[in-house]
């Protein structure tokens, strides 16, 4: 049996491809606390059944239902561990990498041009940060990345063997996507008819397929797209504040120019430096060079990398998606293949220009390091960003620390905006759903030199406030004094500890020497998912 060899290239694009993987899994084996965006989403998970999964979640939530039932089946068989639900955003995560270098390299001439976008995608922080949280970012890069390589690939008809057989190949699994992916992602459900749209207008175009034809094909899918937006925009719509929350990466209705120009610097500077990972705003400029150079190679292929980031910007203008944050990042792995065809189109240059193609190896070998040198995210900036800026809020480590001091008669309050992680990690340590109050900040803003509290507080054998520093209980002072300031001329506080950015103060009887007029609040209790946001209040004794 004859063995093929693997070029130095495709070894090189494997071992880059291999070292993202690494990367993710160990940021996933690290097994860290939920945090605040991932609390919101699980506890929805924990206590919905799988039918309630396709409506409304708790808290304003939303997330397309087959991949909210992709993490309900795992963790029915794997557990409610934190490595349980975030195996399937590790899967989709790792999977992308995959997906990269192989579309990557069916778009370059030069595999070695292939490993510069893979290395690039495989340490920009985010990415790197929701391959190992339960969000569905991971599926939105994966599931755009697969429908444009298998949109390369159809307009590739005939490059290869001459006859189109691997294309038709190709086929059968496109249409399926196109039926099924909408489900599993938002971003997929708003590239699906854009980027389907140009693949099958260039083949028409080509006469490779009949309109009849094409038109057969894509019935169904259209029906599942179409579908798919109208439960997603109703889901949203529910969200009261979704709006107000986007409200900067939508575009600015009824403003001037000026308006109109400071959106789109602040859009696409966000883009370049949080999504894309690169060091100024003026890493688009090889972004568009490269887009140039593919333009002049093959324009119906050079357009189907930049139809992602088409999509979202106009759904953004038209304030149907945000077109920024984590909800873009679906559109970095079809940018970054534009660096490759820059690369690429560098070294068939200058091997034309001087016939010497050692020299356009040497010059693109020199143009991906200068490229790299303006996108890569080094692994101190990496580990800076996964351990500063990104999922940091360390709620289990509080709450195991409030249930190992835990005895009957305790009573434990948490910030309205921490009620989350009260109902997903208070079951599982363990703490009684009755002695789980949160604290609801009032209209009145006086302060007060004796703030009423109920009778659920104030026969408590002792008191534990727990509260996120970046959730304020109220607009002003930091949330572990907003929690505990009205209870000070009634108890002082016995022990406090700051951990992750999370606080955990028990208070018991007796004033404290500190105690002055504060800020009232309101009482509830932290009820199950599904709650209200404010809910009727405990009368105070």
């Amino acid at each position: 049996m004859l063995r093929r060899s693997v070029s130095p290239a495709t070894a090189a694009l494997a071992l880059v491809t291999v070292a993202g993987i690494g990367i993710r899994l160990g940021l996933w084996w690290q097994d860290r606390a939920f945090w605040r965006d991932e609390l919101s989403l699980v506890q929805s998970l924990d206590a919905f059944p799988a039918s309630r999964l396709a409506g409304p979640l708790a808290d304003a939530q939303s997330a397309p239902p087959l991949w909210l039932l992709a993490v309900r089946a795992v963790t029915t068989v794997a557990g409610d561990g934190e490595r349980a639900y975030r195996l399937v955003a590790l899967v989709c995560g790792c999977a992308t990498l995959v997906v990269l270098a192989m579309l990557a390299a069916a778009l370059v001439r030069h595999r070695w041009a292939a490993v510069v976008p893979v290395l690039a995608f495989a340490t920009i922080s985010q990415l790197v940060f929701y391959t190992a949280q339960t969000k569905q970012y991971t599926a939105d890069t994966l599931s755009v990345s697969w429908l444009l390589l298998a949109g390369v690939r159809l307009l590739s008809e005939g490059d290869d063997d001459g006859d189109g057989r691997a294309a038709r190949r190709w086929e059968p699994a496109w249409y399926v996507c196109l039926v099924v992916l909408p489900w599993c992602s938002h971003a997929f459900m708003l590239c699906a008819p854009v980027v389907a749209g140009w693949v099958s207008l260039v083949r028409y175009r080509r006469g490779e397929r009949r309109l009849r034809t094409l038109t057969a094909g894509l019935a169904l899918p259209a029906v599942s797209v179409l579908a798919a937006a109208l439960l997603a925009r109703h889901l949203t719509g529910q969200v009261s504040d979704f709006a107000t929350y986007w409200a900067g990466f939508f575009g600015p209705r009824g403003a001037d120019l000026a308006g109109w120009l400071d959106w789109h610097r602040f859009v696409f500077t966000d883009l370049a430096l949080r999504e894309l990972g690169f060091r100024a705003w003026w890493g688009w400029l090889p972004v568009l060079a490269g887009f140039a150079v593919a333009l002049r190679r093959r324009a119906d292929i050079a357009v189907l990398p930049a139809l992602p980031l088409h999509a979202g910007y106009v759904a953004g203008v038209l304030g149907i998606y945000p077109f920024g944050a984590r909800l873009v990042l679906f559109c970095v792995p079809g940018l970054l293949c534009y660096l490759a065809l820059l690369i690429d189109g560098l070294v068939d240059g200058v091997a034309g220009a001087l016939r010497r193609r050692p020299v356009g190896a040497v010059a693109g070998g020199v143009a991906g390091l200068l490229v790299l040198a303006t996108c890569w995210t080094t692994p101190a900036r990496l580990g800076h960003d996964l351990n500063y800026l990104y999922g940091v809020d360390d709620y289990r480590t509080a709450f195991a620390l409030v249930a190992s001091k835990w005895q009957p008669g305790d009573v434990l309050v948490v910030g309205n905006g921490d009620r989350a992680a009260a109902r997903v990690y208070g079951p599982r340590f363990h703490l009684p759903a009755t002695g789980l109050l949160r604290a609801i900040r009032t209209p009145d803003e006086r302060p007060r030199a004796r703030c009423p509290m109920p009778r659920e507080v104030t026969t408590a054998n002792r008191v534990w406030l727990l509260t996120g520093d970046v959730v304020p209980v109220y607009a002003g002072p930091p949330s572990r004094y907003a929690i505990v300031a009205p209870m000070l001329d009634r108890y002082h506080v016995g022990w406090q500890q700051v951990r992750g950015r999370v606080t955990v103060q028990a208070v018991v009887h007796g004033r404290a020497s500190n105690a002055r007029p504060a800020r009232c609040l309101d009482y509830a209790p932290v009820g199950p998912p599904g709650s209200p946001e404010l809910p009727p209040r405990l009368p105070a004794s």
